[in-house]
C-alpha cells in the first residue's frame, strides 16, 4: 500500500508544482530519506532559506517549493518538488546558488541531515485550467 501511495504522489507531484500557472514549467523533484538521528524540521527550516535564497538568485518569485512527508509508513521518506517559470530561471538560479557560500552551506545543511537524488523534468498543462 506504501509504495502505491508513493506512486500516486510522484505521479502527480509535477502537475502539482505547474498549479500555479498555465505555461510551460521545469519542475525539479527530490526524493529524500533523513538520515539516522535527524529531524524534519531541520529540512523544512533548510528548505524555507533555500526557498528565498532561489528566489534572489533566480531572479523570480515564480520559483515555488513543495514538501511532501509521509503519513503513514516510513516516516524518514519525503520528497521535494521544486517548480521554476522556466529552464533559464532554474539555470540562473543553480548556477548562482552552488557558486555562492550562502548555497554551499545550505547543500551541506542538507546533506548533513539527508540523502537525496533527483529529476529534472519539463512540463505543461495539456488543457489549461480554468481562470478562477
Amino acid at each position: 500500500m506504501k509504495k502505491i501511495i508513493l506512486a500516486v504522489l510522484f505521479c502527480f507531484a509535477p502537475f502539482l508544482a505547474m498549479a500555479d500557472s498555465g505555461d510551460t514549467r521545469v519542475v525539479e523533484m527530490w526524493q529524500c530519506e533523513l538520515k539516522e538521528g535527524k529531524e524534519m524540521d531541520d529540512v523544512k527550516a533548510n528548505n524555507t532559506k533555500w526557498l528565498a535564497m532561489s528566489k534572489k538568485e533566480g531572479g523570480s518569485d515564480a520559483i515555488n517549493s513543495y514538501s511532501m512527508n509521509a503519513v503513514v509508513g516510513d516516516l524518514t521518506k519525503f520528497m521535494f518538488v521544486d517548480s521554476y517559470p522556466d529552464m533559464a530561471t532554474w539555470a540562473q538560479g543553480e548556477t548562482d546558488y552552488n557558486g555562492s557560500k550562502q548555497g554551499q552551506d545550505a547543500e551541506a545543511k542538507f546533506a548533513e541531515v539527508s540523502r537525496c537524488t533527483s529529476t529534472l523534468w519539463g512540463g505543461y498543462w495539456v488543457v489549461p485550467p480554468a481562470a478562477g
